[in-house]
């Protein structure tokens, strides 16, 4: 559900620490460098997420999603790697990667003082809990994608034939990292102590502030997430973060990737809605977590093709999914592991070859016929690549 964990952020990480490793260079406000330890820097460099420091240590309250829940950084092995085709070189990998690694070369103890106090969860909690759609969205550094997600959204709504007056659709800024006043609630939110939190807030906000890279919180690393939830405390929500919308924007990708990534964040309201989830309740983590996340993706392609849905040229959605597909993983042993990029692909195929179908017939599939066809061809999607 969030896009920013099928990312190969370990590998961002670690390229950047062997670029960057650097003595930190002098800032203002007093920040004190905050270093990872030699068995945290091992780790990144492997190409594995470094949770090892001390004020990574995040216990949550029962009441909010943990982080593995939204960000799924474990899991159990899913399936053989040996058998299927991936890469961790990639367009937008690469475009993460050097924006991450200008700034831990230039200003790693700002980055890491970040970082270390959970920079990169509080705008997706921030935004989950406290935003709702009764306040006026923008959607983008500058607001440059408020026009189509609001088109998006009515076009997706009324396309598939769930309830969806109570769904509230929220974006997810950066910006919120300067607030230490909202930076503060979320800390409370994740169960920082009182004074914790108000410190933590002030850091973050300063170092921020004293960036030279970060442009202010408009920074694609803390916001490079899509999320879709429904949780007592949240009700039912898509956020849908600045950073992802810019990155594919800059690849040339910003007629057609909000409408494909909202698509697919829809996609999983629906699987919501039906408990499509059970489908696979027998299953691990990392095959529960493919089987939905392949099924966005044939839904979200099916929506965009169709006559009667966003009406998108096929053609192009087909250049935007081969890029945005590269972010499937062969991360088998996490439990947000999306599919590889040839499994959402054949994924995606389906949804084309679906609309082409029945748009003829000016016929629009409910959302259990789809799901029916969908689960008639799971077997081919997944097959392995090696013969």
């Amino acid at each position: 559900m969030m896009l920013r964990r099928s990312l190969a952020l370990g590998s961002l990480l670690a390229a950047a620490f062997v670029v960057g490793c650097q003595e930190p260079t002098a800032t203002t406000g007093g920040l004190q460098p905050t270093q990872p330890s030699p068995a945290a820097s091992a780790q990144s460099q492997n190409g594995g997420l470094a949770r090892g420091w001390p004020s990574r240590s995040l216990s949550l309250p029962r009441s909010v999603p943990t982080v593995e829940q939204l960000f799924s950084e474990t899991g159990n092995r899913t399936i053989n790697p040996d058998q299927y085709v991936c890469s961790s070189a990639t367009p937008i990998t690469q475009l993460l990667n050097a924006e991450l690694s200008n700034t831990i070369r230039t200003e790693q103890t700002i980055f890491f003082t970040m970082y270390d106090r959970y920079a990169d969860l509080l705008p997706t909690y921030e935004a989950l809990f406290f935003q709702t759609s009764a306040t006026p969205q923008t959607y983008g550094y500058a607001g440059a994608f408020t026009q189509v997600m609001t088109k998006v959204e009515r076009d997706v709504k009324a396309f598939w034939d769930i309830p969806a007056q109570d769904i509230q659709v929220v974006a997810m800024h950066g910006t919120m990292l300067a607030d230490a006043a909202r930076t503060y609630q979320t800390y409370r939110l994740l169960g920082l102590k009182d004074k914790t939190a108000a410190e933590y807030a002030v850091a973050v906000r300063d170092a921020l502030l004293a960036s030279k890279t970060m442009n202010g919180g408009n920074y694609a690393f803390w916001t490079f997430n899509a999320v879709s939830f429904r949780h007592p405390a949240v009700g039912k929500k898509i956020v849908m973060g600045d950073g992802i919308l810019e990155s594919f924007a800059t690849l040339g990708f910003a007629d057609v990737a909000p409408q494909a990534i909202f698509a697919h964040e829809y996609a999983h309201q629906i699987q919501y809605e039906k408990n499509y989830f059970a489908d696979v309740a027998t299953l691990d983590g990392p095959e529960q977590t493919r089987y939905t996340e392949l099924m966005a993706d044939a839904m979200s392609a099916y929506f965009l093709t169709h006559a009667r849905g966003e009406a998108l040229n096929k053609f192009r959605v087909q250049e935007f999914l081969q890029v945005f597909y590269q972010i499937g993983d062969c991360a088998f042993d996490n439990d947000g592991h999306h599919g590889t990029p040839n499994q959402r692909w054949r994924a995606a195929q389906l949804g084309f070859n679906i609309a082409d179908q029945y748009q003829q017939q000016g016929h629009i599939l409910t959302a259990k016929e789809f799901h029916d066809l969908f689960v008639a061809e799971y077997p081919r999607i997944v097959a392995p690549d090696a013969t």
